[in-house]
């Protein structure tokens, strides 16, 4: 599913975003880059409903999200944030169950059914051999991909993370964004994701956009939207990009 933002405004007290125009394609992961403060994480609340929005300003195959009720909405666009905000200590498959709320209605549990959705999200983040750990036990990287199968369990074709690879080490950075290539190149999903590493999305994203002071300033395809001058302008600090074994590196 396609995702168009079109005029989307937000403000809080001392910052705006504003987004003239932006487009997300089907089984493409689209990284939003940019400095801290920029309104990277905004912009992806914003998609996610987490924060408020105008009718017109946010469309999913053409059909306006404010205009969708909350479950029918979670079916269409799935929010994984860095840390869940809960503190109940779950195992990992009845955390994961929690993402077919959308599917249930009021005062019943998960079916039969929903737990073969959620033991079938497990084993494609790799996780069928952690259902009965308790969640709050696993590290940083493991709990990130409990996250996604999660929102794989709510079988959403939108998924919205923010910063899914943020304080982890490289093996675990490496699986987080194997697993996203995944889900966009054999279930088609469509990936917005927030990121710091600038080497990570360009070799991970299909395309990048990047944002500074709330204001897109560019975007494109990964291979063609980065350059030197970009960053500067960005960033405010000259990079160098260099190639190797045909990928663009990053000097700082």
């Amino acid at each position: 599913m396609n995702v168009r933002v079109e005029n989307l405004r937000f403000a809080y007290r001392s910052f705006e975003l504003r987004v003239e125009r932006l487009d997300c394609e089907a089984a493409r992961i689209t990284a939003i880059v940019g400095p801290n403060g920029a309104g990277k994480s905004t912009l992806l609340k914003c998609l996610a409903r987490l924060l408020p929005i105008s009718p017109g300003t946010v469309f999913v195959d053409g059909r306006d999200i404010v205009a969708l009720r909350g479950p029918e909405r979670a079916r269409l666009m799935g929010y994984v944030p860095q840390e869940p905000s809960f503190i109940f200590n779950y195992s990992v498959l009845d955390f994961v169950l929690t993402g077919r709320a959308a599917y249930l209605t009021p005062f019943t549990g998960p079916s039969a059914a929903d737990r073969r959705v959620a033991e079938e999200a497990l084993r494609f983040a790799g996780l069928e051999g952690d259902a009965r750990r308790p969640f709050l036990e696993l590290s940083s990287g493991e709990r990130r991909l409990v996250l996604i199968a999660r929102t794989l369990a709510q079988r959403s074709e939108i998924l919205l993370l923010d910063e899914p690879t943020a304080f982890l080490d490289p093996r675990h950075e490496v699986e987080i964004m194997g697993l996203l290539r995944r889900l966009a190149d054999e279930k088609g999903k469509t990936l917005i994701i927030t990121l710091h590493n600038l080497d990570l999305a360009a070799r991970a994203a299909d395309v990048m956009v990047f944002i500074k002071d709330g204001r897109v300033v560019a975007s494109g395809p990964a291979g063609e939207v980065l350059t030197e001058e970009l960053l500067r302008t960005v960033y405010e600090l000259d990079m160098t990009i260099l190639e190797h074994a045909g990928r663009k590196v990053i000097v700082k």
